[in-house]
């Protein structure tokens, strides 16, 4: 068997692994466009700040040396052939294929702003880019940026410019931070840490136009004002990268649509990662969920199946994270209620204790959650929600910062809890 792998991430990496428990002698290729390696995206903003380049390496060349896996980099694959079963490269190579995965992850989304091609204008989504902004400040020694939206990106790298003493403004559409991810408090508690660290927040305003001979000097903002700035990092958000299937013919939604088994609409060709719609546990419904370690369960359970299993993909939890803040933020599932058939309970002690804690519930099972300070143990909230427990019997205690294993019916603890198989854990990230 050939297998062939579009892309080099973590979705790439759980392909890789989970060939291997089923085949150790096919071969495998992996194609992509980078040159940086397979690293973490998760954690590409530390290098703003001093974070050594090779900390943030995910696999080493190594790992695919030992799985006898043949790399093409720095080679874009532009169109797949489903019929003839090959990928084509951008040099005219054409790589034949038994079975193979489509891992192309999202792309940052760019809105038309005038002036956006000027000198100092950047995206934060490869690790190239984040090497490029870095230099870019250590040469140009910006005093004034302006970052382009409030979600989980935009949020981090204005928390780092700031901390590299550079003053910062964020600009959002929305009215309040992290306004499609946090529920209302939630985002007011961020908002203040935000701005106690001296970073200013625009809300009900976006960029129109970027200012510069050549090289960004200012911007120009809907509401009228211009504000000086010599950096701009555009962080609205991403999309799935579905070009190469749609070319392809392969069905699509937002993402590219997979079944249980990670199989798209064409016959030996999966997908996994950021370029998918998967189910989410939280309702059932299938979207796109954008997060590293789903995407290295989802290329697992592709791999599995590539080389003839029959491994099933439970879904997964919409789950994000500002772990790097004084009072960590870290929310899972559903965090606003879309109906009254939902229960909320919140413990509030945040101006006297330093800590928020939500839970949502439909039917006596967590959906979700919001935990912002003291986050010790909120792994177990995951696992409730993925294993969709009954827990009516200790529901009170969930937005406790002391809630842990201990608090769970002696049967969760042994069975459900510790030998959770639902997180894919027992195969490990190597």
């Amino acid at each position: 068997m050939k297998y062939v792998i579009i892309g080099n991430s973590a979705a790439a990496v759980g392909c890789i692994t989970g060939l291997r428990k089923k085949d150790s002698s096919g071969e495998i290729v992996s194609i992509t466009y980078e040159k940086s390696g397979c690293y973490s995206k998760p954690m590409i903003a530390d290098i703003l700040i001093g974070y050594p380049d090779e900390k943030v390496i995910y696999r080493k060349k190594e790992f695919f040396e030992k799985n006898g896996v043949s790399l093409i980099e720095g080679l874009k694959a532009i169109s797949i052939d489903a019929g003839k079963k090959f990928v084509e490269l951008e040099n005219g190579e054409k790589i034949n294929y038994d079975k193979l995965l489509i891992s192309t992850g999202a792309v940052p989304f760019v809105p038309p702003i005038k002036g956006s091609e000027k000198e100092g204008v950047f995206t934060f989504t490869e690790l190239s880019k984040a090497k490029a902004l870095k230099n870019y400040i250590i040469n140009e020694k910006p005093q004034r940026a302006i970052v382009i939206g409030s979600g989980f990106i935009g949020l981090e790298v204005a928390y780092y410019l700031r901390k590299l003493n550079i003053d910062v403004t964020i600009v959002e559409l929305l009215e309040r931070p992290l306004g499609k991810a946090l529920d209302e408090r939630g985002s007011r508690i961020v908002q203040k840490i935000f701005e106690e660290r001296g970073i200013r927040l625009s809300f009900g305003n976006t960029v129109e136009e970027i200012l510069g001979n050549g090289k960004v000097e200012s911007v120009k903002l809907k509401s009228g004002e211009i504000t000086e700035a010599q950096l701009v990092v555009v962080a609205i958000g991403v999309r799935p990268n579905i070009e190469l299937a749609e070319k392809a013919k392969i069905k699509v939604n937002r993402g590219i649509d997979t079944d249980i088994f990670m199989r798209t609409s064409a016959p030996d060709i999966y997908a996994a990662g950021d370029c998918i719609e998967n189910v989410d546990l939280t309702d059932g419904v299938k979207r796109n969920l954008p997060l590293f370690p789903l995407a290295f369960e989802q290329g697992f359970v592709a791999g599995i199946n590539m080389a003839g299993g029959k491994l099933k993909y439970i879904g997964g939890i919409p789950l994000n994270s500002l772990k790097f803040l004084d009072y960590p933020v870290l929310n899972a599932g559903i965090v606003e209620p879309p109906d009254n058939t939902f229960e909320v309970k919140v413990n509030d002690q945040f101006e006297k204790k330093g800590f928020y804690r939500k839970a949502i519930f439909k039917e006596n099972r967590l959906v979700g959650f919001v935990a912002i300070g003291k986050i010790e143990r909120v792994g177990i909230l995951t696992g409730i929600i993925r294993q969709r427990m009954d827990v009516s019997s200790f529901k009170d205690r969930l937005t406790s910062v002391d809630f842990g294993i201990a608090d769970l019916p002696e049967i969760w603890r042994r069975e459900r809890i510790l030998n959770d198989k639902t997180a894919y854990k027992d195969w490990g990230q190597g």
